[in-house]
């Protein structure tokens, strides 16, 4: 997507064989699980974030609007919706314009002020996105600034009115509404971003989680245990549940069970495989894949294959 015009200077003043063998990561294979990886982190993130919305108003700035060089402890979110104005984040300067989104991330260096006798008119939350004790926009970065399709920017003025009238009414269930607002407003703006824009901090954390990302993956088929994972990064059991809950926002094994389910899932639904074949094939016996699966989806292996088969057949008629 497009983004606002940025700089890095600021100036306040302007035959059914079952094949358990599954894929091995070779080089020329790396890339391509890496994006695996990313999705994997980034599907992890998006389960397990918990948000809360502090405040949502609109408001238009008056002509003395401007903050210097603070770090909050919270993130931002605008909607433009007129005017003009200058933001900082980190390094670089943004001229954001109506129908554009900015998300200024929590403990990140920021600025902000008004450029000419035109300030902004704008939507605006602030709201704490965290993984654990993480902040989200700390675990991925996104562009800051994105330029809204007409129709997306529709959705997104009607979204921000709700979230703001909601916010407001203060009544008992008003936080389950305005989380669920605030985050169709975040998957919009990670949808108009794209994938590709989304990126994943370079750091040894994320490479060691990387390590037993590709294990998991490859071997999907066999019982994994956490000592197993925890000796590939040469950890104590222990200090590897902490550390890997601390990376993905849920344990070892919570992952484990929920990637074999959704491998699981897909099985079913595009093979004509039996229950007893998907589960030796995500390394489970039959007895515990069936418990664990309607755990998790509220059917059986079996119903949950016959409703999908029922409804594409509806589909089709």
């Amino acid at each position: 997507m497009n983004s606002g015009q940025q700089q890095n200077s600021f100036s306040p003043s302007a035959s059914k064989q079952v094949d358990k063998r599954l894929p091995t990561t070779s080089c020329q294979d790396r890339k391509r699980v890496d994006s695996s990886n990313k999705f994997a982190l980034l599907n992890s993130y998006m389960t397990n974030v918990n948000v809360s919305v502090l405040e949502a108003l609109y408001t238009t700035c008056t002509n003395d609007w401007q903050e210097l060089n603070f770090m909050p402890a919270f993130n931002r979110l605008y909607l433009i919706c007129e005017g003009e104005g200058r933001i900082e984040i980190g390094d670089k300067s943004y001229w954001p314009v109506p129908g554009q989104l900015v998300i200024m991330p929590a403990h990140v260096n920021q600025s902000y002020t008004t450029i000419n006798e035109h300030p902004y008119s704008k939507y605006w939350c602030h709201f704490q996105a965290l993984v654990g004790d993480r902040h989200l926009f700390q675990l991925m970065q996104v562009p800051y600034c994105i330029t809204l399709a007409p129709e997306r920017g529709q959705q997104a003025l009607h979204t921000f009115q709700m979230l703001t009238h909601v916010h407001r009414t203060a009544g008992w269930t008003a936080a389950f509404r305005t989380q669920g607002l605030l985050m169709e407003l975040l998957s919009l703006y990670l949808e108009e971003a794209g994938f590709e824009q989304v990126s994943l901090p370079v750091s040894a954390a994320v490479e060691k989680i990387n390590e037993v990302l590709h294990y998991i993956e490859n071997h999907l088929n066999e019982k994994i245990s956490v000592q197993q994972l925890a000796s590939l990064l040469h950890l104590h059991p222990n200090y590897f549940i902490t550390f890997f809950r601390e990376q993905m926002g849920e344990s070892p094994i919570q992952y484990i069970n929920r990637v074999k389910v959704s491998r699981a899932q897909q099985l079913l639904l595009t093979s004509d495989l039996n229950v007893s074949e998907v589960a030796d094939l995500i390394g489970m016996d039959v007895y515990y894949f069936s418990r664990l699966f309607k755990q998790n989806t509220g059917f059986t292996p079996t119903a949950y294959k016959q409703q999908h088969v029922i409804f594409s057949s509806d589909t089709v008629r």
